[in-house]
């Protein structure tokens, strides 16, 4: 589960193994056997029991078999239901042998375990969904069980009670793709704030209306999802085991027209090393010096499956660390998390140069992890000897597993229990039937596993005879995170009202005051234009004065979030004194232009006759430029010429920073926005060309690239109209590029820095067709130079698509954003196909220079 994408290329295999390259081989890489010098112990297939005995545990700490085969089989990923009934579901057609061979077989399974005597194992199973292709998350949900099965999530309706599904309705056709595993859409986590998220994707869902609603949020992580008991979303990836987000993720994505990322994608950790207890030589990469240490592995290579603990069995101190399977190396770490003044984490190993768990048995592969409903871990044991994916293994590691014959037996499993033997744990508690009143005090339950089920149910009954109670709770109730589970609740259930909004936001606690101005957010947003919506909204601005002097930092980071948009009268003044004293914190500078989204205009035009935007502070300077950018990349000819006579009236000081702030957005990455056409020079244009500052002089000079006219404005010939075919092709095409390659190039098509390039006007999507094909086909591998910047990555192959859906996809981008390109068909596609059809390797920028 190497993070690095595949590349393929020659290097003979030891005598009596095949000649070919793997797909996982780097070009003029050596792979020395470094495993032939050391003392690698077996690694023979254990029973449950045998297991159990290669374990261990930091002190204090014990493990246990939840369900084991042949109970369950290459279990991935699971849920606890409201009556503790373990939701597995299971990937048993992952990698059944060394070269992935079988791996589209429809065998995969959603099984649903009991334990019947109360002894803490489960011993029933019931079939709950067969027949699934590779299926990889689970939520339950109002009525049924959603279960995704790239490219399709699936809501699941058991009719007759028998813990069997007889009816399957698809909610989403495009929740992921197929392929990588751990490069492909999981997760379904249901979050504090009524959503629910996954990895690797920018996907949110929420049930609104009788209907499953998708909203565009932040792309996170590779495999796995967790919160904390505050709705902190945290994630990893293979090399780096654990990240986080200090603000809520769709607040770095609500403006098009600015990238944000501050407060998003922290990293929780200071090294990489890990520390485990075989020797572990059977890793991907095990050839490179970094790697391994004498033997064992030395650092996170497939980190996975991360959760935070929310439970009440472990030691208190322990609640909101994270635990993190490392199934490599046969381990899972202890990462104990601390907060600072300033909002930010302090984060390391909670064990010098020692792990939580390991075990030497290497076959004992931990890819997920879940807090359970008697306040305890649990462990996803995959069990097996081959981890990584076909696409990526190199030839070191194929050796390995056909020599030390890792490659069976397959389809066993375990699932784990770690208790801690301070406390007894508690039974599971069954609470499907509890009415509104008995979910609602559970709310103060120390367990989060029991806080966020009964949170879930409420809001699923949506009952209106519990709002009072709900209010009641999110006021008084002497637990703060009843309160706070209480208000989002009420946003989830309609229930809110400006008095309980108001008292949450003088909340004792800073996390109920942030989550007061949450849903503050969508209640105004819902209030509509009579007397009593009115009075609702009036009634917010005194709460709101006194929160913006608030000295919590992570709640002024809210309120720079969110009292853009709170939709109360009169908040825009404290709102420019709120930015202007804490410009400092890049948090709140981007909070304020990415909550202004398509008002940046209106916004500026406000700035000049406040006295504390306009005293050359360097950070307020960053947020006008920020803003201006926005209006450039809006690429309106109308707001632009409003914003250069804005400029034309102020003193040159603000000129010059909103010409950089033009500039800046006009010419990105060593290229230029595509021109703004005026049928003559805007006349506060020209005003400004004659300015008596050089700098400004200079400003305008350069932008009349970007804002044209005359002779420079004349449009070019349009690229000939799209068929009905074409057309039909481009609109599904749209879909496919939103679900499976805007989370990293972009709705608007301009990348994200460290994670993909421009598509905006790159020769390698407009220009000859093939280029384009070959890299959705193939991959590509940096370095790669677009618009004369080079980007030094790789993007991997999209693999399990049809020609038509590669078509249209290409069709709709070498024709949105302007493009004038041609548009792809699916015979092209094919045509590309067989005639690379040997080719494993991605392209490279030379050869793809290559292709007319």
């Amino acid at each position: 589960m190497n993070r690095i994408f595949a590349v393929t290329f020659t290097a003979l295999l030891a005598a009596g193994f095949s000649a070919t390259a793997q797909k996982g081989d780097r070009k003029g890489q050596e792979q020395p056997e470094v495993w032939r010098t050391m003392d690698v112990p077996p690694a023979p297939t254990l029973t449950p029991a045998q297991a159990l005995k290669t374990f261990k545990l930091a002190p204090g700490f014990r493990i246990e078999i939840a369900a084991a085969d042949p109970l369950v089989h290459d279990p991935v990923a699971m849920a606890f239901d409201a009556d503790g009934r373990m939701w597995v579901v299971e990937m048993r057609a992952f990698m059944p042998n060394v070269d992935g061979t079988g791996e589209d077989a429809r065998i995969g399974r959603v099984g649903v375990l009991e334990d019947t005597n109360g002894d803490g194992r489960m011993d029933k199973r019931t079939d709950f969904l067969t027949g699934l292709q590779m299926p990889r998350a689970i939520a339950l949900v109002k009525g049924g069980v959603l279960v995704a099965e790239p490219p399709t999530l699936w809501f699941c309706e058991d009719t007759d009670g028998d813990l069997k599904a007889d009816k399957k309705t698809a909610v989403l056709k495009n929740y992921g793709s197929q392929g990588p595993v751990e490069h492909t859409e999981n997760g379904l986590m249901f979050g504090l704030d009524n959503w629910l998220y996954n990895a690797k994707s920018s996907k949110r869902l929420r049930f609104v209306d009788g209907k499953w609603v998708v909203h565009h949020t932040r792309a996170r992580g590779q495999w796995g999802i967790t919160q904390d008991n505050y709705g902190r979303i945290f994630y990893n990836n293979n090399s780096n085991p654990l990240y986080g987000d200090l603000i809520a993720g769709h607040y770095s994505v609500r403006n098009p027209h600015h990238s944000s990322r501050h407060g998003v994608n922290v990293p929780f950790f200071s090294d990489r090393t890990v520390w485990t207890s075989r020797v572990n030589p059977g890793i991907n990469r095990g050839y490179q010096k970094p790697m391994l240490r004498e033997g064992h592995l030395a650092v996170w290579t497939a980190a996975c499956g991360p959760v935070i603990y929310r439970g009440d069995q472990y030691p208190a101190a322990m609640v909101g660390d994270a635990f993190i399977p490392e199934p490599s190396g046969n381990m899972i770490r202890h990462q104990r998390i601390t907060w600072n003044a300033d909002g930010m984490p302090d984060t390391q190993n909670a064990y010098d140069k020692a792990e939580w768990l390991t075990s030497t048995d290497e076959r004992f592969r931990p890819v997920n992890m879940v807090n359970g409903p008697d306040g305890c871990l649990y462990i996803v044991d995959m069990y097996r000897g081959i981890l990584q994916h076909k696409v990526y293994v190199t030839s070191f590691l194929r050796k390995q597993i056909i020599e030390r014959k890792l490659d069976a037996p397959i389809g066993l499993g375990r699932i784990y229990r770690v208790v801690h033997t301070g406390k007894k744990p508690k039974p599971s508690p069954k609470i499907s039937s509890h009415n509104s009143s008995q979910l609602i005090a559970h709310l103060e339950s120390g367990n989060g596993w029991l806080r966020s089920t009964a949170h879930r149910l409420l809001v699923e009954q949506a009952n209106a005879k519990a709002i009072p109670q709900l209010r009641e709770t999110a006021t008084q109730s002497e637990s703060h995170l009843a309160r706070q589970h209480a208000l989002w609740i009420l946003e989830g259930t309609a229930g809110l009202d400006d008095d309980t909004i108001t008292t949450a936001m003088g909340d004792e606690h800073p996390r109920v005051r942030i989550a007061a101005l949450r849903v503050a957010e969508a209640f105004t947003a819902g209030l509509g234009n009579t007397e009593a919506d009115t009075e609702a909204r009036i009634a917010l601005l005194t709460p709101l004065t006194e929160i913006v002097a608030d000295e919590n930092v992570d709640v002024r980071r809210q309120v720079a979030l969110s009292l853009p948009v709170i939709s109360v009268p009169g908040t825009e003044p404290m709102l420019r004194a709120f930015v202007a004293k804490h410009a400092g914190d890049a948090m709140i500078r981007d909070g304020l232009v990415t909550g202004l989204a398509g008002r940046e205009l209106e916004f500026l035009q406000r700035v000049p006759g406040d006295a504390a935007w306009n005293k050359g502070d360097k950070n307020i300077r960053a947020i006008l430029k920020s803003l201006t950018g926005c209006v450039a990349r809006q690429r309106d000819g109308a707001r632009l010429e409003r914003l250069l006579k804005l400029a034309a009236k102020q003193n040159p000081y603000f000129q010059r920073v909103v010409l950089e702030g033009l500039a800046a957005a006009a010419f990105p990455r060593g290229r230029v926005l595509k021109p703004v056409a005026f049928k003559s020079q805007p006349l506060a244009m020209a005003k400004l060309a004659k300015s008596e500052d050089k700098t400004v002089r200079g400003h305008v000079e350069r932008l009349e690239k970007f804002l044209v006219w005359g002779e420079a404005a004349r449009p070019p010939k349009p690229p000939r109209a799209l068929t009905e075919a074409e057309q039909l092709q481009y609109n599904f095409g749209k879909i496919l590029y939103t679900a499976t390659c805007g989370a990293c190039h972009q709705a608007n098509g301009l990348g994200e820095e460290g994670k993909a390039p421009p598509l905006l006007d790159s020769p390698f999507l407009v220009g000859p067709a093939d280029r384009a094909i070959g890299i959705v086909l193939h991959g590509v591998t940096g370095p790669i130079t677009v618009h004369g910047r080079q980007y030094n990555m790789s993007m991997p192959a999209l693999v399990g698509f049809q020609p038509a859906q590669v078509a249209a996809i290409l069709t709709y981008t070498r024709r949105e954003w302007e493009h004038r390109a041609e548009p792809i068909t699916a015979a092209q596609v094919k045509r590309m196909m067989e005639a690379n059809a040997k080719r494993e390797a991605p392209w490279t920028e030379a050869e793809l220079l290559k292709l007319k």
